[in-house]
């Protein structure tokens, strides 16, 4: 790959994320002990957005007709793919499964992280706030200490996430001590704004550097008018969430969307203008696996990010890479090789 300087810049994407859920029991879910030699010389990195899926015991309807994703992601191949990136541990996220689903959704990765030695940690659990029996769905997992936040892919042509009865299930999600993860187009992210301002109590996860679109700062978009404005709104929207000191920005999910022929360079300007706003004390790192396998591998997105800052300074790189993730999620007792 070329090398990413530190160039500022943004975009946005307009994708639905859509992530983990189930997962197979497929032994133990310690990294294989061949990668072990060659991640020590690497900084650590916890995982902020793991995905699985098992559909043997899961629905999830968006899958269907996904000639990428439509299959099973279980333990077993998050291992594989995550051989010599460093990845040390995971926080599962949500993996819009069918309504019906969501209860089972959060049994199933529980086992997984109450496993002996599991590489999953915690969890984030999908939700549906402005549901009627949301406040009794929020508390059955209220004593879980697996669970440290809930998400809601929200669209970004709609003001649902304004809504009195949204509004409301996410103040109730701060209150009961959670987080939420702001995770829809930079169309919707002036929305977010209004979200966040509403539930001071509630501290909030921006998902994939806001999903902005990094084709807007290829050099043929650079004159055009649209993705001029995309850019200067996403950035404009962006610092607003950043204002807040209790919400954070996870670096994750562009690559999704890298045409081939990509280089790190195609995501440095949305990056880096990610790590600046929001500081290197409230940025974490995620693989978006296996969604991400729609634009890379996990190594490619992580190599990529890598060479992206490799000049800042190593203290802030273990920020980010492993450091805040720790904080944020209150991952006790954790042990980084």
């Amino acid at each position: 790959m070329k090398s990413a300087f530190n160039s500022h810049g943004s975009v946005g994407i307009n994708r639905r994320k859509v992530l983990v859920a189930g997962l197979a029991t497929t032994g133990a879910c310690l990294l294989p002990s061949p990668a072990r030699s060659e991640v020590k010389k690497l900084i650590p990195i916890v995982d902020c957005h793991q995905h699985l899926w098992d559909l043997d015991r899961q629905k999830l309807s968006w899958l269907k007709g996904n000639e990428t994703l439509g299959r099973s992601f279980v333990m077993k191949d998050y291992l594989e793919a995550i051989e010599g990136t460093g990845i040390s541990r995971a926080v599962y996220m949500e993996v819009d499964v069918d309504p019906e689903e969501k209860t089972k959704e959060g049994e199933i990765i529980t086992e997984l992280c109450m496993q002996p030695g599991s590489l999953t940690v915690a969890s984030v659990l999908g939700c549906i706030p402005d549901a009627p029996d949301f406040s009794t769905y929020l508390a059955q997992w209220k004593k879980n200490p697996y669970v440290r936040g809930f998400r809601t892919v929200l669209s970004g042509d709609n003001d649902r996430c304004i809504m009195p009865a949204f509004v409301k299930g996410i103040q109730a999600i701060g209150e009961a001590g959670f987080r939420f993860d702001l995770c829809t187009s930079p169309k919707g992210l002036a929305n977010c704004v209004k979200l966040m301002k509403s539930c001071p109590g509630t501290r909030f996860i921006v998902d994939h550097c806001g999903n902005v679109e990094i084709k807007a700062w290829k050099p043929q978009n650079r004159n055009d008018n649209a993705s001029r404005k995309m850019i200067l709104d996403w950035k404009r929207d962006m610092a607003a969430l950043a204002a807040n000191p209790e919400t954070i920005c996870k670096i994750s999910g562009i690559v999704a969307q890298a045409t081939e022929g990509w280089a790190a360079e195609d995501l440095a300007p949305a990056i880096n203008f990610c790590l600046d706003t929001f500081g290197p004390d409230r940025v974490v790192v995620g693989s978006d696996w296996p969604v991400c396998l729609t634009g890379a591998t996990l190594v490619q997105w992580i190599t990529a990010l890598r060479e992206i800052i490799a000049s800042r300074p190593e203290s802030d790189q273990r920020k980010l890479l492993h450091e805040n993730a720790v904080r944020h999620y209150v991952i006790e007792n954790m042990i980084i090789d």
